[in-house]
């Protein structure tokens, strides 16, 4: 039995946000404005740590570090991410 890389699982999962977040912002496009499917597709859940506001900035006079990172995930990222874990789970 063949144990996987970590990267390799770390790579396919991201893929399959990725994936799955053009799906929803692909849906956003063609879906029509205000209705409930738009927006249940469309809502997002940000997750950060750090930013501009923050305060981890680091400012050394010529050029300013800012430490920091957001995950925006919404429904279509979450389907993307159990498509691609079923798909890993699957070709073992």
């Amino acid at each position: 039995m063949s144990s996987r890389s970590i990267s390799l699982i770390g790579v396919g999962i991201l893929a399959g946000a990725m994936i799955g977040t053009a799906l929803g912002q692909f849906l956003g496009y063609i879906l029509p404005e205000e209705s409930t499917v738009k927006q249940f597709f469309l809502t997002k859940f940000d997750f950060s740590f750090g930013s501009i506001d923050s305060g981890f900035l680091v400012d050394l006079g010529v050029i300013a570090l800012d430490f920091g990172f957001i995950l925006r995930f919404n429904v279509c990222s979450v389907i993307g991410f159990a498509i691609a874990y079923y798909l890993l789970r699957y070709f073992r």
